[in-house]
């Protein structure tokens, strides 16, 4: 989850899900929080840090975003499609570019 998503979804913003944190805390026995660690990252940091934690291949191979539950790639035309990829190409260009700096 992440506020990127946040222009068609406003259940991914950060108050929404404080608020339903608080909520749902009021109607249980325990106490609990929700973690939302990819909240304020966009889907190029998101790629990045499956990187950088060595699970790159296994994000793109293994996950699912698109609204039609096509894995991996996804239908590539609905909105989360679009999000995921852009942001795909968005780190692999930052990357390319870092790589021939050096």
């Amino acid at each position: 989850m992440s506020e990127a998503d946040f222009s068609g979804y406003p259940d991914c913003r950060d108050t929404f899900v404080r608020s339903l944190n608080v909520t749902l805390n009021l109607a249980m026995d325990e106490q609990f929080v929700i973690h939302t660690p990819l909240m304020n990252r966009d889907k190029s940091e998101v790629w990045q840090l499956s990187d950088e934690l060595g699970v790159f291949e296994l994000v793109c191979t293994q996950t699912l975003t698109c609204y039609n539950g096509v894995p991996a790639d996804g239908c590539g035309h609905c909105p989360a499609c679009k999000l995921r990829r852009e942001g795909l190409e968005k780190y692999l260009k930052r990357k390319a570019e870092m790589a021939a700096a050096r």
